[in-house]
């Protein structure tokens, strides 16, 4: 029974804080007392300022007790509620968020209790003054409301105020002073309001002793001052979540022994769990998620009424305490993203009310076998991935419970594929890559009649697929050893993985069968497989797709015109096939690209001007050039590079290498911004399921490695123009590309002097230069590859520079060479004057004066016999 209580109070409180609840002291129900006058044409002159007209219809006719939303007291008539919170049945309906002004007639509402303007929208106005003098107000909702700018301090006037929420506005407030002055005050959600002076919070708030439910969530607190006595001690719900505190030494926590809730999620608290939370007997809810925590869990935290614990995201370490079985009560238990370490004790078998458990990414070891899960017979949702377990059970287990997600990731269940999951009737979410299956997916498993994200992937699973796909949203099988033709896809699913593996035939049964209507996929990955044949002229049923990978197979012939429908496509990769001819020009309809790469094909003809066109968004007359990664390496283009090119403000990396490109390297690819001014702050296209598997990724070369970029390509900035036939200068403007990382225009015919403005370039870890004509002086500070340029001399080349050693210095412009030159001549003239005069200062007076030269010698003898020991 009490823990049945304890649960309703957590309910009542979570209520409280989306604001959907009534409470006693805003009772007021429509009745058949007079309406006042006054008050009606209060209601109707504040329905005249605001909008939309249809919120307030039934405002009409006399009797304003029986209007929606308007509550009057029983006995006297008077109007003592309004009720405007916006909710989401009122969008179901098709009404709209209330806007405009707040009238101040509602100050002649002078029996009014209760204010509820949550969740419509005021245009970021301020919260009106005069509400402060609606003298008998108990409850003030104001949150989600679009209010803006400071509170009025006024509001502390409200002696009779028992609940005030305004979280989830843009407001601000010097300090909380005038909250002190509530000392009715119940409930307060300040969640959001951004506090300038708020040293002295703590203190404020211990002057309301009726305090039930504090949240100060996002506040910008960062200090505690220390608290002698708590006279808030009968608090229930207390949020300081997503603020700055460090320290862990909340001393004043151990007065607080009626807390059923408590969230210090999002700070940057280190230590030890404050002690204080060992009196909290009472507690239900606690997260203590996104912080720097750093001690063992302590044996007094299993309190017997917790029911949800958060305590992901920290660096906790140690073993799990044995009692955790205590824990009789817990629903919810989030231990990820720590450093736990240790097997899993069997007492975490013992947690009967169990439904989530998620112990992922820490350092556990060992067997998890059925005693740990028998008596779970309410488990929802297990996640155990990234830890060094076993899941040990027998082949014929029938588990307990009805997971509807598990992941279980980088542990091992292998050789064999989990036969219990045929059990798991209800199952929606399931990871088992990089398990160690290598098996075949048994035939039950695609019957499964719930499954809807499926991760199997970085397996050895071998075998066929089913000719058709199930109904399911999101399937990774890539990186194992399945074979054969590929599946037919279900036109409701929107991700698709098959990468890696041996499947065969061509493309054509898969995407040209017929649907009414377009496929749903936004990203398909066929890559690294055995696919032969021409690419398919059919491409017009799948315009929703966003990432297409198609690289690494024997696909040949030229890219059919019906990729243009493609207009959704944002990544493209052609990479490794057989494909030839020009490309088409329907391609460019494809505006939203950000990644083409069709490297190392036998693509011909020359380069495309509209690519200059590609990636340009027009919104409002504004024109957001988007293609970031352009790779057409390895191929057979020809031609000049165009000027279009140059249009591409968004491109950080260009792979034009090994073609037979001529002509000049443009003048105007100075202009390219995101290469001279780097950002990375736009993340290119990933899955939010498959991090790992969807996330962009290109094969670049530097410093003649092929290399990989996934996590670090958005800081990642290149050009390669290498192996062609490139000739002139080397443009000046390529030095005002400070975000170069990598410069690669080896193996060309490019010839003059190397911009000494390139040493400039402080990114720039590789550049390579080799193979040219170019001639002159290296730069200072150039450590790179500047082979077979015959005509270059200086360091790091052992050729010296005709007439001297290569300067060690800065390069001069002309003008201080010149004055430079000449005081070097002076130098030169004055050195055989120097040493005449130097030698006459010394040997003169030895040569003209006896006594003199017979001392000197008379000295070095006897250096001679000290040197000698005679």
């Amino acid at each position: 029974m009490e823990r049945h209580m304890r649960s309703a109070v957590v309910i009542l409180l979570w209520f409280l804080f989306q604001g959907n609840t009534e409470v006693s002291f805003c009772a007021g129900n429509p009745s058949r007392v007079i309406c006042r006058g006054r008050e009606k044409r209060a209601l109707l002159s504040f329905r005249s300022h605001v909008a939309p007209s249809n919120r307030l219809s039934s405002w009409t006719g006399e009797e304003c007790c029986v209007w929606d939303r308007v509550g009057c007291d029983n006995i006297t008539g008077h109007v003592v509620k309004l009720n405007l919170r916006y909710s989401d049945d009122l969008s179901v309906l098709g009404e709209n968020k209330l806007y405009g002004e707040i009238s101040n007639s509602l100050l002649d509402l002078k029996h009014l209790r209760c204010l509820d303007l949550s969740s419509n929208y005021f245009g970021g106005s301020q919260i009106p003054q005069f509400f402060a003098s609606l003298a008998t107000l108990r409850y003030l909702n104001l949150s989600k409301a679009g209010f803006a700018g400071p509170i009025p301090t006024q509001l502390g006037n409200l002696s009779n105020l028992q609940h005030l929420d305004i979280k989830g506005n843009s407001l601000n407030v010097e300090d909380l002073e005038w909250v002190g002055n509530l000392t009715s005050l119940q409930v307060l959600d300040m969640s959001g309001v951004k506090i300038r002076k708020a040293a002295n919070w703590l203190e404020v708030m211990n002057k309301l002793p009726s305090l039930s439910l504090l949240h100060l969530s996002g506040c910008g607190l960062a200090t505690i001052a220390p608290l002698p006595h708590v006279n808030f001690s009968s608090l229930h719900s207390l949020d300081l979540s997503k603020n700055s505190f460090t320290s862990s030494r909340f001393n004043w926590f151990s007065s607080l022994s009626s807390l059923v809730m408590l969230n210090l999620s999002s700070n940057s608290i280190h230590g030890p769990i404050p002690v204080g939370l060992r009196n909290m007997t009472s507690l239900v809810f606690l997260d203590l998620s996104y912080n720097s925590f750093s001690s063992t869990i302590p044996y007094w935290l299993c309190i017997s009424s917790l029911q949800k614990i958060n305590l992901s995201s920290n660096k906790f370490h140690g073993r799990l305490p044995s009692n955790i079985g205590n824990l009789t009560s817990v629903v919810h238990l989030d231990l990820s993203w720590n450093s736990f370490h240790g097997p899993i004790p069997a007492s975490l078998g013992e947690l009967l009310s169990l439904r989530f458990l998620d112990i992922s990414e820490n350092l556990f070891i060992g067997v998890v076998s059925e005693k740990h899960l028998t008596n779970l017979k309410y488990l929802k949702e297990l996640i155990a991935s990234s830890n060094s377990l076993t899941l040990q059970v027998s082949s014929n287990w029938t588990p307990p419970f009805q997971l509807t997600s598990v992941n279980f990731s980088f542990c091992l269940l292998g050789p064999q594929f989990p036969a219990w999951l045929q059990t798991q009737k209800y199952l929606k979410i399931l990871d088992m890559s990089k398990t160690g299956i290598s098996d075949v997916i048994p035939a039950w498993f695609w019957m499964l009649p719930h499954i809807d994200v499926i991760n199997l992937s970085d397996n050895q699973i071998s075998g066929n697929m089913p000719k058709s796909l199930p109904l399911s949203s999101r399937i990774n099988l890539g990186s194992n050893r399945l074979a054969g033709p590929l599946p037919q896809i279900s036109p409701s699913m929107l991700e698709l993985s098959l990468s890696n593996n041996s499947f065969n035939g061509s493309l054509s049964p898969t995407v040209c069968r017929r649907i009414d209507g377009v496929y749903s996929l936004t990203f398909l990955d066929l890559s690294g497989n055995l696919l032969e044949g021409e690419l398919p002229d059919c491409w017009s049923y799948w315009t929703k797709l966003l990432v297409l990978k198609l690289g690494y197979n024997n696909l040949t012939g030229n890219i059919p015109s019906s990729m243009g429908n493609l207009i959704s496509l944002g990544s493209l990769h052609l990479r490794n096939n057989h494909l030839s001819g020009v490309l088409p020009t329907s391609l460019q309809n494809c505006k939203n690209l950000v990644v083409l790469d069709l490297s190392e094909n036998q693509f011909t003809g020359s380069l495309p001007r509209w690519i200059g066109k590609l990636g340009e968004k027009y919104l409002t007359g504004y024109t957001i050039f988007r293609l970031r990664i352009l790779a057409l390496r390895s191929n057979k283009f020809d031609g000049n590079i165009p000027q279009e090119f140059c249009r591409l403000e968004s491109l950080q990396i260009l792979d034009l290498a090994d073609n037979n490109i001529s002509g000049s390297i443009p003048r105007c690819f100075g202009s390219l911004l995101a290469m001279a001014y780097p950002y990375s702050e736009e993340p290119f296209f990933h899955s939010d399921y498959w991090t790992a598997e969807f996330r962009e990724a290109m094969v670049l070369v530097i410093k003649g490695r092929k290399l990989v970029y996934s996590r670090t390509l958005p800081f990642v900035v290149s050009m390669d123009l290498s192996y062609n036939n490139l000739s002139g200068n080397m443009p000046e403007e390529l030095t005002s590309l400070h975000g170069l990382v990598s410069l690669n225009l080896s193996q060309n015919h490019l010839e003059g002097n190397i911009p000494h403005e390139i040493r400039l370039l402080q990114e720039l870890m590789s550049l390579d230069l080799s193979m040219n004509k170019l001639s002159g002086v290296i730069p200072q500070s150039m450590e790179n590859s500047y082979i077979g340029n015959h005509k270059l001399c200086g360091s790091p080349l052992p050729d010296a520079c005709a007439g001297d050693y290569a300067p060690e210095g800065p390069i001069m412009a002309d003008e201080d060479h010149k004055d430079g030159w000449i005081d070097m001549k002076w130098f030169y003239m004055g050195m055989p004057l120097g040493f005449v005069v130097g030698f006459w200062a010394v040997f003169g007076p030895l040569a003209f004066n006896r006594a003199w030269r017979h001392a000197f010698f008379g000295f070095l003898d006897d250096i001679k016999y000290k040197l000698l020991g005679l």
